[in-house]
């Protein structure tokens, strides 16, 4: 179990780090500038505008937030809006998240809120990108054992800044399948289809405004995966991203990224390195599907070079988290 729940986190990073690079990239200028990556890379300046100044295995911002997450979950026992708020507003001002090119725009509305002194929910209902579910695999975790309550906090943490029905939806997604890999005994199918449940329970809580379901777009992704299953990774995914897109919006990016895990059965290898080559909102993407591989097959589904570099080029010890995460 701690295996996985490690698998989660570092898998996250991972995908994080090794998608950065191509982030906001076409899948042709990937090509053209990288070939199909396989490992971590310096991002080339002349067409990384966005993460230009990072270096090979740092991650960005989708890591951080987690991170954050995870520390509120393990000094309060549960998700504390309160301590979160308190939590993300001290590190944007730290690190000048405001000056950044990284953070996206929900987060930035939510963080300008937070600065001047206004209440963030007040426009969060505007917010429809992934911010909120790249950060909610510690909430997976720590709620490995009662889907339920696993649910329920992921969408209490999405809301103050990704209060839309298609974000708060991606957010239950996420924790949902993290929780069910770290608890064990569930097919990636099975896991696939209660992120579907879960999306569907997260468009009920979130602000109603014009967008896909994302629910119903996760039922897709189990047909599309299932028609193409004889052809390979890279096919598997072109077809995804024609269909569903690859961009910042939860419902394009959590479908992809759950297409990706189930394309590859959950292996974490194989997985991230389809989400990350699709292209587009590359860094993310790659996240999502690190922690839903990671926390499905383990963190031994990573090669041990690429945990031990991303760990160490950002300074985390991502396996004592899992473990207070874990500890009751």
């Amino acid at each position: 179990m701690l295996d996985r729940a490690y698998g989660a986190l570092v898998g996250g990073a991972i995908g994080d780090a090794m998608g950065m690079p191509a982030s906001f990239l076409t899948r042709r200028q990937i090509t053209n500038t990288y070939g199909y990556i396989l490992d971590f890379l310096e991002p080339e300046k002349s067409v990384q505008s966005y993460h230009g100044d990072l270096k090979a295995a740092e991650v960005t911002d989708d890591t951080m937030e987690s991170v954050i997450v995870a520390q509120v979950l393990i000094e309060h026992g549960r998700f504390s809006e309160e301590a979160f708020n308190q939590a993300m507003k001290q590190w944007a001002m730290e690190q000048n998240m405001l000056e950044s090119t990284v953070i996206g725009p929900s987060t930035r509305r939510y963080l300008t809120a937070l600065i001047e002194g206004r209440d963030p929910k007040l426009t969060a209902g505007q917010g429809m990108t992934n911010g909120s579910a790249m950060r909610a695999a510690p909430i997976g975790i720590r709620y490995y054992d009662d889907l339920t309550k696993c649910i329920e906090a992921a969408a209490a943490s999405s809301l103050p800044s990704h209060g839309s029905r298609p974000a708060v939806a991606a957010a239950c997604a996420v924790a949902a399948g993290v929780s069910m890999g770290v608890h064990g005994g569930y097919s990636s199918l099975d896991v696939l289809r209660a992120a579907a449940d879960a999306a569907a329970y997260g468009e009920k809580v979130g602000q109603d405004i014009a967008a896909p379901s994302l629910a119903r777009r996760l039922r897709m992704v189990e047909r599309i995966v299932d028609e193409l299953s004889e052809e390979s990774l890279p096919t598997i995914l072109d077809e995804l991203v024609g269909i569903f897109g690859a961009s910042m919006m939860s419902y394009e990016s959590v479908a992809l990224s759950y297409g990706a895990f189930y394309a590859a059965n959950g292996n974490g290898m194989d997985g991230v390195l389809a989400a990350i080559n699709a292209g587009d909102d590359a860094d993310t993407n790659g996240s999502i599907c690190g922690n839903l591989c990671g926390a499905f097959s383990g963190a031994q589904s990573f090669p041990a070079i690429w945990r031990s570099r991303v760990e160490k080029t950002s300074g985390l010890d991502l396996r004592k988290t899992a473990e207070l995460l874990l500890k009751r």
